[in-house]
């Protein structure tokens, strides 16, 4: 009983040491949560990650609220399921599992950022579509036949082409087109915005886009099958829940129903 108590004592002593801060500085469990979050931070940015997390609408700070409640959740789970089996080993799958969290949070927010630029690849077809046509008119400037065809473009492209338009009709200034090739990272984008650049001051006519007729076909093509592909796996999940569903509501009566004939016969 005393050396229970004894062991209690030393182990409520060093958290105390470890978790109260010193005269002067933090204490040591706040250093290292704030390493650890640094580092956190450092990797969930990583690369070409600030602008995934920008185009994606998150931020590092929402990802670590939901991984500080989704992880301890899961980590626990793991280990109330492995304890018994593993014993202390059962730390090992709670801390790869509490980890697996944030991995798989830091995911969602890339393929969100992929579903995003192919979203804006869809909609450059309109564009070569309808600035030509405004421009054959003749009467229409360039700048005036983009924004013509603002309100046949469809979501992400036409806020990212108006926001790009802004700079233009201010100061006539064309970076914001060179941003916009940064946030697509799409080859029909960047080809669509480089001949809108480059051609703005020697004048820009309804052949400008003429070269570009096979990448344009393909990205129809692409759209068409990413929509089939969506409507397929839609119908698919419809399909599973379904059978779930039917299994719920008549495979368990059949079930008791065998299993109680089956029983009878033995009686």
């Amino acid at each position: 009983m005393l050396a229970a108590l004894g062991v209690f004592a030393c182990a409520a002593a060093l958290l105390l040491a470890l978790a109260l801060p010193g005269e002067w500085s933090p204490s040591p469990a706040a250093l290292a949560a704030g390493s650890l979050r640094r580092k956190i931070y450092g990797w969930l940015l990583r690369g070409d990650r600030v602008l995934a997390y920008e185009l994606a609408g998150r931020s590092p700070e929402e990802v670590l609220k939901r991984a500080a409640l989704l992880g301890p959740a899961m980590g626990a789970l793991a280990l109330i399921l492995c304890w018994r089996a593993l014993g202390a080993l059962a730390l090992l799958p709670t801390l790869a599992l509490a980890a697996a969290v944030l991995v798989a949070l830091d995911a969602a927010v890339a393929n969100e950022c992929r579903r995003w630029r192919e979203r804006l690849a869809d909609g450059v077809p309109a564009l070569v579509a309808f600035v030509p046509a405004f421009l054959e008119t003749g009467v229409i400037t360039p700048r005036r036949a983009l924004e013509a065809a603002l309100p046949f473009l469809p979501e992400p492209l036409r806020s990212e082409l108006g926001r790009a338009l802004g700079p233009l009709a201010r100061k006539g200034s064309l970076e914001a087109l060179d941003d916009l090739r940064r946030r697509a990272a799409d080859p029909l984008v960047d080809a669509v915005c480089f001949r809108l650049k480059a051609g703005w001051d020697a004048g820009i006519g309804p052949d400008i886009f003429e070269d570009l007729a096979e990448q344009v076909r393909n990205a129809r093509e692409v759209a068409a099958a990413r929509a089939t592909a969506a409507r397929g796996g839609l119908l698919a999940l419809v399909c599973v829940v379904g059978l779930l569903g039917a299994a719920l509501v008549f495979g368990y009566p059949a079930w008791r129903h065998i299993t109680g004939a089956m029983g009878g016969m033995f009686r």
